[in-house]
């Protein structure tokens, strides 16, 4: 559908995708202008609609390759994890997770925009497109972080790992929600949540009461 756009010299089909990245990140998808799109990227707007027929086309794509970029980079990097001890493996892989997103800051932003706050003409479209995560990451990524086998000889693996994962949620969660809220921005969040996750992971593995 996009083989015109795809077939661009590397070049000039980045210059396109980050100008892109950049003003629906920063506007929005209602706000942003196709006009400030083409005057930054140095095409006409006629060349622009060639690419994608719309501006709804341009947003979804925009938006699926940076989900996809992420992802991609995230599993790259989690197949390099080699640590044996369950809450180690555990805190690399929710590091390696924050660190990608934040190295990738412009394109998180924009992916969790989409995903909290999708534009309402394109909700369907974009809840469909981002499923694709689920789908195409989420079992790698889940196998890397809760590999049984590290907990072989403990009379409950199954239960850590559900706890350990309810203690996941329950941290993400309420740091996406203080994000949402504006009570935190993105490139604290990392600061904030590894030390509270900390904190439940040694509850988890020393007990209440239990010593290091």
């Amino acid at each position: 559908m996009y083989s015109a756009f795809e077939k661009l010299p590397d070049e000039k089909r980045e210059k396109i995708l980050t100008t892109c990245i950049e003003e629906f990140s920063k506007t929005g998808y209602e706000k942003t202008s196709t006009e400030t799109i083409t005057s930054r990227a140095g095409i006409s707007k006629g060349i622009l609609f060639h690419y994608f027929k719309s501006k709804k086309n341009l947003y979804l794509y925009v938006v699926d390759y940076c989900r996809k970029l992420i992802g991609d980079k995230i599993i790259e990097e989690i197949k390099k994890v080699k640590t044996d001890d369950f809450f180690e493996r555990i805190k690399e892989v929710v590091l390696i997770k924050q660190r990608i997103q934040y190295d990738f800051l412009i394109e998180t932003k924009l992916v969790t925009s989409a995903t909290l706050h999708p534009p309402v003409e394109l909700k369907e479209q974009l809840q469909n497109l981002l499923q694709k995560n689920t789908d195409q990451y989420s079992g790698e990524f889940l196998a890397k972080l809760l590999d049984k086998q590290l907990l072989e000889g403990h009379p409950s693996p199954e239960k850590i790992m559900e706890l350990t994962m309810l203690a996941l949620d329950s941290v993400t969660k309420k740091y996406v929600h203080l994000f949402e809220s504006k009570q935190l921005e993105y490139d604290d969040i990392l600061e904030k949540m590894m030390p509270e996750l900390d904190e439940y992971i040694d509850i988890i593995k020393y007990g209440v009461y239990g010593s290091r």
